[in-house]
């Protein structure tokens, strides 16, 4: 009987934050221990106004799906499910703590975001 063996990755993973001209990204990175380089995907939010609750859970969800994509399929075996989680829990942390701001830190650790004080005038 043939068996599969599901990849393994594990989470030694990064985020980097570049600002290019007017676009700014955060990347979501995640090490395979298959693979010598590291697996990668820029996020853009340049289009975003993270002052804003909507921008900043825009950006959250483009995070969240970056690492889903860069940590690979989940497996099957408990070690293989754990693993996945592991690694998406610290690609999503370290890109939030790239890109540190105070709105996406805080739907990161589940509290309720700052409203933008020239919003509450208007």
């Amino acid at each position: 009987m043939d068996t599969i063996r599901p990849t393994r990755r594990f989470p030694f993973v990064c985020a980097a934050l570049a600002a290019l001209a007017l676009t700014a990204t955060a990347t979501v990175q995640a090490q395979s221990s298959s693979a010598t380089e590291p697996h990668h995907l820029k996020v853009r939010y340049g289009d975003l106004d993270l002052a804003t609750i909507s921008g900043a859970s825009t950006l959250y969800g483009r995070i969240q799906g970056a690492a889903r994509f860069v940590c690979g399929q989940e497996g099957r075996s408990l070690l293989a499910q754990q693993q996945y989680r592991a690694c998406i829990r610290q690609a999503v942390s370290d890109a939030v703590a790239t890109v540190d701001n105070p709105n996406l830190s805080a739907l990161y650790e589940g509290r309720a975001p700052r409203l933008q004080t020239a919003s509450l005038r208007q």
